[in-house]
């Protein structure tokens, strides 16, 4: 990270207050003060190691369109009465994985928890262990998003539907041509 002289002035003020206001935080905000002050540019990953990379809106679409793909699956299973997909695996929303799959559970848990979107998740969240699935689960969406979208991302879906989606290949991705 690149600092100007006035990034610096403007950042060691700031965490001068910080120090005050959290007094139990203040030995990790003078260090950091140290760091600006002394120029250590060597550290200055020490100042912005909290913020994450940006997130690609490809990343997010992709995020959003299981979430969607989710939400017709549960909108069928509220008006259906049958259960022939009661032994999937994947009949609710498993997350995502939290070792591998970070940026997507991260974006998840924001868009159900801080913005209060796909409320239909909440109900879950005991059974996917707060959106963590513990294992790679973008592979399997991908596929199943696949199938939705050959049913022209329809949110009235037979059971049929829901079945080939839920069954959908994990391998299974976008074919051109």
């Amino acid at each position: 990270m690149d600092l100007t002289k006035k990034d610096r002035v403007i950042l060691i003020n700031q965490y001068r207050i910080l120090a005050a206001l959290n007094p139990d935080e203040s030995d990790h905000y003078k260090e950091l003060i140290s760091i600006l002050e002394n120029g250590y540019n060597i550290f200055y990953s020490k100042v912005d190691e909290w913020i994450s990379d940006d997130m690609s809106s490809s990343a997010g679409k992709f995020v959003l369109n299981v979430l969607g793909l989710y939400r017709a699956i549960e909108d069928f299973k509220r008006t259906s009465t049958g259960d022939s997909f009661s032994k999937e695996y994947f009949r609710f929303f498993r997350g995502f994985d939290g070792n591998n799959e970070t940026e997507y559970l991260s974006f998840t848990r924001f868009l159900i928890e801080t913005q209060g979107k796909f409320s239909e998740q909440r109900a879950y969240l005991k059974e996917n262990d707060n959106l963590n699935s513990h294992m790679p689960t973008a592979t399997k969406y991908k596929g199943m998003l696949n199938k939705w979208m050959s049913f022209n991302e329809s949110y009235t879906l037979t059971e049929a539907q829901v079945l080939e989606i839920l069954k959908a290949d994990r391998d299974e991705t976008h074919r051109d041509g």
